[in-house]
């Protein structure tokens, strides 16, 4: 990091300062044509320092975005997978690239990646989570079409690399939870509004970020007439914040209670549609119980 103009103006003064020849020159004066000399010369190293900073960054930048088999740079790969379209050789045949650019074609909006050993095998594995999609509508891809990304994958990755590719349904949030509300609109206004502050709390959620218990809780507080979210334990099936995730088979697992904080199978969350595999699931207008607040609050008025 540069050193300020006055941090080299000081330097240069103390080095200035030991050299005995200067010192019938030395003059405590900002405006004497030493001191203005050297004022002058720390501005030119402070801009010198400066530049090599932004070159440094530049560098740092580079070297980050070069096609050194980092998790990374598969993740910038499967991003830029083009939908039947045939990778060809660089000219240089130094790398693999598309012969134009289709935007249309990238179907691939979301990945992340984790590292997984095995005492079997000693060599770590990466897995790769994709999805399609935009946040708040994210969906799986095809396993027909996972298995043509997995062919494009394999053409750029380098020996000794291990790749397992997933994309799941996304993982189902319940809230089961107890809702006040002061009573001041219909029920249905009061449902309408938690659906839609959930819906952007999923949308603002990052790919295959942690699910917490109080943040989902924080969603539903947010709504305007609602007192307090609260998780009844004396209820008879149990109230808490589940999620119920699909395996690598398509199969749905069974609702789990999430205690503070979850991870997501596919990477992302979304509300139960209650079709199919899903009908036992509840959406959030069934798993929420609503009650009237007639607690008093700061606002009730006080009799003596």
């Amino acid at each position: 990091m540069s050193r300020t103009i006055k941090e080299i103006y000081n330097e240069a003064l103390k080095e200035r300062n030991k050299r005995m020849e200067l010192n019938e020159f030395s003059s405590d004066s900002r405006l004497s044509i030493l001191n203005g000399i050297t004022w002058t010369v720390s501005a030119v190293i402070y801009s010198f320092e400066t530049i090599l900073d932004v070159f440094a960054i530049d560098i740092s930048s580079a070297i980050n975005s070069r096609i050194n088999g980092t998790p990374t740079y598969y993740a910038n790969a499967l991003l830029q997978y083009q939908k039947g379209d045939t990778l060809t050789v660089r000219e240089d045949g130094l790398a693999f690239g598309y012969a134009s650019i289709d935007e249309s074609k990238r179907i691939i909006t979301q990945v992340s990646y984790s590292e997984s050993t095995s005492d079997i095998n000693l060599d770590n594995k990466l897995i790769m989570k994709v999805a399609t999609g935009q946040k708040g509508n994210l969906s799986e891809i095809p396993q027909n079409e996972l298995l043509l990304i997995n062919a494009y994958i394999n053409k750029l990755t380098f020996v000794g690399t291990r790749i397992e590719m997933t994309s799941r349904k996304g993982d189902i949030l319940i809230p089961c939870v107890s809702v006040y509300y002061d009573g001041a609109i219909l029920e249905s206004e009061i449902y309408d509004a938690i659906e839609e502050k959930l819906n952007e709390y999923i949308m603002n959620i990052d790919f295959d970020a942690g699910i917490y218990v109080s943040k989902v809780i924080d969603a539903i507080k947010k709504v305007e007439h609602v007192t307090d979210v609260h998780i009844d334990s004396n209820e008879k099936n149990g109230q808490g914040i589940f999620i119920a995730c699909y395996d690598g088979d398509g199969y749905l697992g069974a609702m789990q209670k999430i205690e503070r904080m979850s991870h997501t199978s596919s990477g992302y969350i979304r509300q139960s549609t209650g079709q199919g595999e899903e009908k036992s699931i509840p959406d959030f207008r069934e798993a929420i119980k609503l009650i009237i607040d007639n607690g008093c609050d700061t606002n009730c008025l006080q009799t003596n």
